[in-house]
Protein backbone atom coordinates (compact mmCIF):
# COMPACT_ATOMS: atom_id res chain seq x y z
CA UNK A 1 0.00 0.00 0.00
CA UNK A 2 1.32 3.26 -0.93
CA UNK A 3 -0.18 5.36 2.51
CA UNK A 4 -1.32 4.96 5.87
CA UNK A 5 -4.55 5.47 4.54
CA UNK A 6 -4.93 3.45 1.28
CA UNK A 7 -6.58 4.78 -1.57
CA UNK A 8 -9.57 3.71 -3.61
CA UNK A 9 -10.63 4.24 -6.86
CA UNK A 10 -14.50 4.49 -7.56
CA UNK A 11 -15.84 4.87 -10.72
CA UNK A 12 -19.56 5.62 -10.61
CA UNK A 13 -19.50 7.78 -7.79
CA UNK A 14 -22.57 10.08 -8.36
CA UNK A 15 -24.77 6.29 -8.74
CA UNK A 16 -27.61 5.18 -7.45
CA UNK A 17 -25.30 2.75 -5.99
CA UNK A 18 -21.80 4.68 -5.95
CA UNK A 19 -23.23 7.69 -4.21
CA UNK A 20 -24.40 5.51 -1.74
CA UNK A 21 -21.17 3.55 -1.07
CA UNK A 22 -18.74 6.67 -1.49
CA UNK A 23 -19.19 7.88 2.48
CA UNK A 24 -18.53 4.53 3.85
CA UNK A 25 -15.20 3.88 1.74
CA UNK A 26 -14.27 7.41 2.28
CA UNK A 27 -14.28 7.18 6.02
CA UNK A 28 -11.93 4.43 5.74
CA UNK A 29 -9.48 5.09 2.90
CA UNK A 30 -8.97 7.88 0.80
CA UNK A 31 -11.12 7.87 -2.06
CA UNK A 32 -10.30 8.87 -5.67
CA UNK A 33 -13.24 9.43 -8.09
CA UNK A 34 -13.46 8.69 -10.83
CA UNK A 35 -15.93 11.26 -13.17
CA UNK A 36 -17.33 12.43 -16.21
CA UNK A 37 -19.88 14.78 -15.84
CA UNK A 38 -20.97 15.02 -12.55
CA UNK A 39 -18.20 15.14 -9.39
CA UNK A 40 -19.02 13.85 -5.89
CA UNK A 41 -18.82 16.50 -3.05
CA UNK A 42 -15.73 15.72 -0.42
CA UNK A 43 -13.07 13.79 -2.39
CA UNK A 44 -10.74 14.08 -4.43
CA UNK A 45 -11.78 13.40 -8.36
CA UNK A 46 -9.97 12.72 -11.71
CA UNK A 47 -11.24 12.88 -15.20
CA UNK A 48 -11.89 10.45 -17.17
CA UNK A 49 -14.40 8.48 -19.69
CA UNK A 50 -15.03 5.11 -19.62
CA UNK A 51 -16.29 4.83 -23.29
CA UNK A 52 -12.51 6.17 -24.20
CA UNK A 53 -9.34 4.57 -25.01
CA UNK A 54 -6.95 5.13 -21.57
CA UNK A 55 -10.56 6.34 -19.65
CA UNK A 56 -9.28 9.85 -21.84
CA UNK A 57 -6.24 10.33 -19.87
CA UNK A 58 -3.16 11.12 -21.33
CA UNK A 59 0.27 8.47 -20.60
CA UNK A 60 1.28 10.80 -17.97
CA UNK A 61 -2.19 11.02 -16.41
CA UNK A 62 -2.40 7.08 -16.44
CA UNK A 63 0.80 6.92 -15.47
CA UNK A 64 0.48 8.66 -12.29
CA UNK A 65 -3.07 7.46 -11.31
CA UNK A 66 -1.71 3.86 -11.00
CA UNK A 67 0.72 5.09 -9.03
CA UNK A 68 -1.74 6.65 -6.85
CA UNK A 69 -4.01 3.75 -6.39
CA UNK A 70 -4.38 1.04 -3.88
CA UNK A 71 -7.51 -0.60 -5.17
CA UNK A 72 -10.24 -0.21 -7.70
CA UNK A 73 -14.31 -0.16 -6.71
CA UNK A 74 -15.48 -0.33 -10.26
CA UNK A 75 -19.66 0.92 -9.74
CA UNK A 76 -19.60 2.72 -12.85
CA UNK A 77 -22.57 0.87 -15.69
CA UNK A 78 -25.10 2.18 -17.63
CA UNK A 79 -28.38 0.83 -16.32
CA UNK A 80 -31.13 2.29 -18.58
CA UNK A 81 -33.25 0.49 -20.24
CA UNK A 82 -34.91 3.15 -21.85
CA UNK A 83 -31.85 3.50 -24.13
CA UNK A 84 -32.50 3.97 -27.91
CA UNK A 85 -29.09 2.24 -28.47
CA UNK A 86 -28.50 -0.90 -27.39
CA UNK A 87 -24.85 -0.69 -28.46
CA UNK A 88 -24.52 1.59 -25.57
CA UNK A 89 -24.43 -0.97 -22.71
CA UNK A 90 -21.27 -3.16 -24.53
CA UNK A 91 -19.38 0.52 -24.60
CA UNK A 92 -19.63 1.50 -21.29
CA UNK A 93 -20.35 -1.81 -19.21
CA UNK A 94 -17.99 -4.06 -21.40
CA UNK A 95 -15.38 -1.89 -22.62
CA UNK A 96 -15.33 0.45 -19.87
CA UNK A 97 -15.00 -2.53 -17.60
CA UNK A 98 -11.70 -3.73 -20.09
CA UNK A 99 -10.25 -0.44 -19.36
CA UNK A 100 -10.36 -0.39 -16.01
CA UNK A 101 -9.23 -3.99 -15.64
CA UNK A 102 -6.33 -2.57 -17.97
CA UNK A 103 -5.61 0.42 -15.28
CA UNK A 104 -5.72 -2.75 -12.66
CA UNK A 105 -3.21 -4.12 -14.79
CA UNK A 106 -1.01 -1.81 -15.06
CA UNK A 107 -1.15 -0.46 -10.89
CA UNK A 108 -0.80 -4.13 -9.67
CA UNK A 109 -4.20 -3.63 -7.73
CA UNK A 110 -7.01 -6.15 -7.12
CA UNK A 111 -10.51 -5.05 -8.03
CA UNK A 112 -14.09 -6.08 -6.79
CA UNK A 113 -16.69 -5.52 -9.82
CA UNK A 114 -20.44 -4.77 -9.72
CA UNK A 115 -22.08 -7.20 -11.65
CA UNK A 116 -25.77 -8.00 -11.80
CA UNK A 117 -28.17 -11.31 -11.24
CA UNK A 118 -28.98 -9.80 -14.33
CA UNK A 119 -25.79 -11.55 -16.34
CA UNK A 120 -27.20 -15.41 -15.63
CA UNK A 121 -30.98 -14.41 -15.84
CA UNK A 122 -33.10 -15.64 -18.87
CA UNK A 123 -35.12 -13.16 -20.75
CA UNK A 124 -36.44 -14.56 -23.87
CA UNK A 125 -39.14 -12.58 -25.08
CA UNK A 126 -38.49 -9.99 -27.71
CA UNK A 127 -40.23 -6.70 -27.24
CA UNK A 128 -38.68 -3.54 -26.28
CA UNK A 129 -38.25 -3.88 -22.71
CA UNK A 130 -36.95 -7.70 -23.04
CA UNK A 131 -34.82 -6.63 -25.44
CA UNK A 132 -33.14 -3.89 -23.15
CA UNK A 133 -32.80 -6.45 -20.40
CA UNK A 134 -31.24 -8.70 -22.05
CA UNK A 135 -28.50 -6.49 -23.36
CA UNK A 136 -28.25 -5.16 -20.04
CA UNK A 137 -27.63 -8.98 -18.45
CA UNK A 138 -25.28 -9.45 -21.52
CA UNK A 139 -23.03 -6.64 -21.02
CA UNK A 140 -22.75 -7.35 -17.61
CA UNK A 141 -21.74 -11.52 -18.04
CA UNK A 142 -19.30 -9.94 -20.93
CA UNK A 143 -17.31 -7.91 -18.26
CA UNK A 144 -17.50 -10.94 -15.86
CA UNK A 145 -15.77 -12.84 -18.29
CA UNK A 146 -13.33 -10.16 -19.13
CA UNK A 147 -12.26 -10.19 -15.31
CA UNK A 148 -11.98 -14.35 -15.38
CA UNK A 149 -9.70 -13.89 -18.43
CA UNK A 150 -7.45 -11.09 -16.99
CA UNK A 151 -6.33 -13.42 -14.28
CA UNK A 152 -6.45 -10.28 -11.98
CA UNK A 153 -7.70 -10.68 -8.23
CA UNK A 154 -11.06 -9.61 -9.00
CA UNK A 155 -14.08 -10.27 -6.67
CA UNK A 156 -17.41 -9.82 -9.19
CA UNK A 157 -20.24 -9.16 -7.26
CA UNK A 158 -23.56 -10.35 -8.73
CA UNK A 159 -26.43 -7.80 -6.79
CA UNK A 160 -30.22 -8.39 -6.80
CA UNK A 161 -32.43 -5.05 -7.22
CA UNK A 162 -32.03 -2.40 -4.57
CA UNK A 163 -34.44 -0.71 -1.79
CA UNK A 164 -33.33 2.59 -1.30
CA UNK A 165 -31.64 2.72 2.06
CA UNK A 166 -34.15 2.32 5.24
CA UNK A 167 -32.87 5.82 6.50
CA UNK A 168 -33.14 7.44 2.83
CA UNK A 169 -36.07 10.16 2.51
CA UNK A 170 -36.50 10.16 -0.97
CA UNK A 171 -36.91 7.41 -3.56
CA UNK A 172 -33.77 7.18 -6.55
CA UNK A 173 -34.81 8.05 -9.86
CA UNK A 174 -35.17 5.27 -12.51
CA UNK A 175 -34.84 2.18 -10.19
CA UNK A 176 -36.63 -0.90 -10.72
CA UNK A 177 -37.88 -1.34 -7.69
CA UNK A 178 -39.16 2.05 -7.37
CA UNK A 179 -41.04 2.18 -10.71
CA UNK A 180 -42.52 -1.27 -9.82
CA UNK A 181 -44.21 0.45 -6.65
CA UNK A 182 -44.83 4.10 -8.50
CA UNK A 183 -47.26 2.01 -10.94
CA UNK A 184 -49.18 0.07 -8.42
CA UNK A 185 -49.68 2.73 -5.96
CA UNK A 186 -50.86 5.18 -9.06
CA UNK A 187 -53.66 1.88 -9.90
CA UNK A 188 -52.68 0.92 -13.39
CA UNK A 189 -55.46 0.06 -14.96
CA UNK A 190 -56.78 -3.54 -15.01
CA UNK A 191 -53.84 -4.12 -12.78
CA UNK A 192 -50.18 -5.34 -13.09
CA UNK A 193 -49.92 -8.59 -15.38
CA UNK A 194 -48.14 -10.68 -12.76
CA UNK A 195 -49.25 -13.77 -10.64
CA UNK A 196 -49.43 -13.41 -6.86
CA UNK A 197 -46.79 -15.89 -6.15
CA UNK A 198 -43.95 -15.20 -8.66
CA UNK A 199 -41.07 -13.38 -6.95
CA UNK A 200 -38.32 -10.67 -6.94
CA UNK A 201 -35.35 -10.37 -4.77
CA UNK A 202 -34.59 -7.09 -3.16
CA UNK A 203 -31.95 -6.23 -1.11
CA UNK A 204 -31.80 -2.78 0.93
CA UNK A 205 -28.87 -0.44 0.51
CA UNK A 206 -26.93 -0.68 3.41
CA UNK A 207 -26.64 -4.39 2.98
CA UNK A 208 -25.17 -4.00 -0.25
CA UNK A 209 -23.05 -0.83 0.92
CA UNK A 210 -21.40 -3.26 3.88
CA UNK A 211 -20.87 -5.92 2.03
CA UNK A 212 -18.70 -3.92 -0.96
CA UNK A 213 -16.73 -2.12 2.16
CA UNK A 214 -15.99 -5.42 3.52
CA UNK A 215 -15.04 -6.71 0.45
CA UNK A 216 -13.05 -3.98 -0.52
CA UNK A 217 -11.16 -4.20 3.38
CA UNK A 218 -10.14 -7.67 2.75
CA UNK A 219 -8.64 -7.37 -0.04
CA UNK A 220 -6.76 -4.27 0.93
CA UNK A 221 -5.25 -6.56 3.42
CA UNK A 222 -3.95 -8.86 0.95
CA UNK A 223 -6.38 -11.34 0.40
CA UNK A 224 -7.84 -10.91 -2.41
CA UNK A 225 -6.86 -14.13 -3.78
CA UNK A 226 -9.39 -15.68 -1.40
CA UNK A 227 -12.36 -13.31 -2.45
CA UNK A 228 -12.07 -13.67 -6.00
CA UNK A 229 -14.89 -15.40 -7.93
CA UNK A 230 -18.04 -14.34 -7.98
CA UNK A 231 -20.20 -13.12 -4.60
CA UNK A 232 -24.17 -13.08 -4.27
CA UNK A 233 -25.55 -10.33 -2.74
CA UNK A 234 -29.12 -10.90 -2.53
CA UNK A 235 -31.99 -11.81 -0.27
CA UNK A 236 -32.23 -15.27 -0.77
CA UNK A 237 -34.74 -17.59 0.46
CA UNK A 238 -35.98 -13.99 1.83
CA UNK A 239 -37.29 -13.23 -1.71
CA UNK A 240 -40.34 -11.22 -2.07
CA UNK A 241 -43.15 -12.23 -3.75
CA UNK A 242 -45.55 -10.42 -6.04
CA UNK A 243 -48.34 -11.00 -3.11
CA UNK A 244 -45.83 -9.17 -0.61
CA UNK A 245 -45.17 -6.38 -3.08
CA UNK A 246 -49.18 -5.33 -3.45
CA UNK A 247 -50.04 -5.79 0.08
CA UNK A 248 -47.51 -3.47 0.96
CA UNK A 249 -48.86 -0.70 -1.36
CA UNK A 250 -52.55 -1.68 -0.60
CA UNK A 251 -51.27 -0.90 3.02
CA UNK A 252 -49.78 2.39 2.34
CA UNK A 253 -52.51 3.62 -0.07
CA UNK A 254 -54.99 2.48 3.08
CA UNK A 255 -53.26 4.61 5.31
CA UNK A 256 -53.12 7.60 3.23
CA UNK A 257 -57.02 7.42 3.03
CA UNK A 258 -56.83 6.24 -1.07
CA UNK A 259 -57.31 2.20 -0.58
CA UNK A 260 -56.84 0.51 -4.26
CA UNK A 261 -60.48 0.65 -6.21
CA UNK A 262 -59.55 -2.51 -7.96
CA UNK A 263 -56.92 -5.29 -7.48
CA UNK A 264 -53.52 -4.13 -7.94
CA UNK A 265 -52.61 -7.42 -9.89
CA UNK A 266 -53.76 -8.92 -12.68
CA UNK A 267 -53.56 -12.54 -14.86
CA UNK A 268 -50.82 -11.69 -17.12
CA UNK A 269 -52.00 -10.93 -20.54
CA UNK A 270 -50.59 -12.94 -23.83
CA UNK A 271 -47.57 -11.90 -24.64
CA UNK A 272 -47.10 -9.08 -27.29
CA UNK A 273 -44.36 -8.33 -29.39
CA UNK A 274 -43.99 -4.61 -28.49
CA UNK A 275 -43.06 -3.21 -25.55
CA UNK A 276 -45.87 -1.65 -23.34
CA UNK A 277 -43.36 1.00 -21.01
CA UNK A 278 -42.63 0.67 -17.88
CA UNK A 279 -45.20 -1.66 -16.88
CA UNK A 280 -43.97 -4.33 -18.92
CA UNK A 281 -40.33 -3.49 -18.15
CA UNK A 282 -41.49 -4.34 -14.08
CA UNK A 283 -43.52 -7.66 -14.94
CA UNK A 284 -40.28 -8.76 -16.29
CA UNK A 285 -38.39 -8.07 -12.99
CA UNK A 286 -40.32 -11.14 -11.76
CA UNK A 287 -39.27 -15.01 -11.82
CA UNK A 288 -42.10 -17.97 -11.35
CA UNK A 289 -42.24 -19.66 -8.40
CA UNK A 290 -40.20 -22.84 -9.66
CA UNK A 291 -37.57 -21.17 -10.52
CA UNK A 292 -34.67 -21.72 -7.29
CA UNK A 293 -34.11 -18.42 -5.24
CA UNK A 294 -30.82 -16.87 -6.27
CA UNK A 295 -27.93 -17.95 -4.32
CA UNK A 296 -27.06 -15.53 -1.30
CA UNK A 297 -22.89 -15.02 -0.06
CA UNK A 298 -23.55 -12.51 2.83
CA UNK A 299 -22.37 -14.88 5.60
CA UNK A 300 -19.01 -14.84 3.85
CA UNK A 301 -18.70 -11.32 4.99
CA UNK A 302 -21.24 -10.36 7.32
CA UNK A 303 -22.91 -10.93 10.28
CA UNK A 304 -26.25 -12.98 8.97
CA UNK A 305 -27.98 -13.00 5.98
CA UNK A 306 -30.98 -11.17 5.39
CA UNK A 307 -34.31 -12.15 7.11
CA UNK A 308 -38.07 -12.13 5.79
CA UNK A 309 -38.72 -9.42 8.50
CA UNK A 310 -35.63 -7.44 7.56
CA UNK A 311 -36.73 -7.41 4.25
CA UNK A 312 -40.48 -6.69 4.44
CA UNK A 313 -39.23 -3.28 6.33
CA UNK A 314 -37.30 -2.50 3.86
CA UNK A 315 -40.32 -2.84 1.30
CA UNK A 316 -42.91 -0.90 3.22
CA UNK A 317 -40.34 2.16 3.90
CA UNK A 318 -39.59 2.51 -0.04
CA UNK A 319 -42.84 1.89 -0.61
CA UNK A 320 -43.89 5.02 1.55
CA UNK A 321 -40.63 6.85 0.11
CA UNK A 322 -42.52 6.56 -3.51
CA UNK A 323 -46.02 7.22 -2.00
CA UNK A 324 -44.69 10.30 0.00
CA UNK A 325 -43.45 11.44 -3.42
CA UNK A 326 -46.71 12.16 -5.43
CA UNK A 327 -48.22 15.53 -5.74
CA UNK A 328 -51.02 15.95 -3.52
CA UNK A 329 -54.05 16.73 -5.48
Amino acid sequence: MNRSRPTVLLTGSTGVIGSALLPSLAARYEVLALVHRRRPEGVACVEGDLTMDGLGLSESEWSELAGRIDSIVHCGALTDFSAPDLRAFADINVEGTRRILQLAQDADVPVVLLSSASAVMDVTEDDLAARNLRAYGRSKRRAEELAIDSGLPVAMVRTALIFAERTAVAPPVRQFPHTLFDILLRGRTGGLPVQPDHWCDIVPMETLVAYLTALTEVQLRGDAALTSGVHWVTAGPARLTAADVADACTKVLTAAGRPPKEPLLSPPAVARTRSHGLARLAQLGFQPPERAPLPCDLVRLLPAQLNRDAVLEALEHNVRLCADAFPRG
